[in-house]
């Protein structure tokens, strides 16, 4: 990674920004480690004068570095000379460091474009169809809706959609109806068990909420029902 072109340009995606820090950071730990490794050679009797304990036991990042480097006393003795200047080499760090920290007001946390090649073809409109349950646009298969709205959350396909298997509204009502259908079903089930289960007040709370949400449900696919009418796929072209 080039850093210094990174951090001068006008847009800096996060993912480069976090992967500059990560380097920057390694850079100077190792480079610390390198200096720490001058100052732990001197005997422990002279390191008990704690000229240098500060920045030893100091950390080093890039928004830290100059609060590190201005502590560093102007002189020292002779057998912390080495080590004063080999913790000194570090400000030559300085000037990325402060580029970088300078540049955290031009990242931005939109998704960086990629700059592979798709290994899978774009989607386009080609055989698809409108699914009359949930109205998203889906693959065809035969003219039928494909299997959509599972999850893998657990590690398996569970669940779908109630239209999967239908032809798109575009062509057929079917879908409507046997949504329809199912919720008629579903509030009869749900006005039996209020009328003659013996039911905690959770139950019924829950059962209540599906009477009035298959109500909505009736209406809603009566309504497209009534005002269906066959018009074209998304892929065909209108007149």
């Amino acid at each position: 990674m080039d850093i210094e072109t990174l951090l001068s340009a006008d847009v800096i995606y996060n993912a480069d920004y976090a992967a500059a820090k990560t380097v920057l950071n390694r850079t100077l730990e190792q480079a610390k480690a390198a200096a720490s490794a001058v100052y732990l050679a001197i005997p422990y009797e002279d390191r008990r004068t704690d000229e240098l304990s500060a920045q030893y036991y100091g950390t080093v990042y890039p928004h830290t570095l100059p609060g590190w480097l201005k502590k560093l006393p102007k002189t020292a003795s002779p057998t912390h000379a080495a080590a004063l200047e080999a913790y000194r080499a570090l400000g030559a760090y300085s000037e990325i460091c402060a580029k970088f920290v300078a540049a955290k007001g031009r990242v931005v946390k939109a998704r960086k474009p990629s700059v592979e090649p798709r290994k899978t073809p774009a989607r386009t409109l080609d055989n698809t169809g409108t699914c009359a349950c949930c109205g998203q646009n889906v693959k065809l298969d035969g003219g039928r809706i494909v299997m959509h709205g599972y999850t893998i959350r657990w590690g398996f396909q569970s669940g779908s959609c109630f239209g999967v298997g239908f032809r798109p509204i575009e062509v057929s009502d079917e879908g409507l109806r046997a949504a329809l259908k199912g919720f008629e079903s579903q509030l009869g089930k749900a006005r039996l068990a209020l009328e003659y289960g013996a039911l905690t007040r959770r139950e019924r709370a829950e059962l209540e909420g599906r009477v009035s949400g298959s109500k909505n449900a009736i209406a809603h696919y009566t309504a497209a029902i009534r005002d269906w009418d066959p018009r074209p796929l998304p892929s065909e072209k209108r007149g």
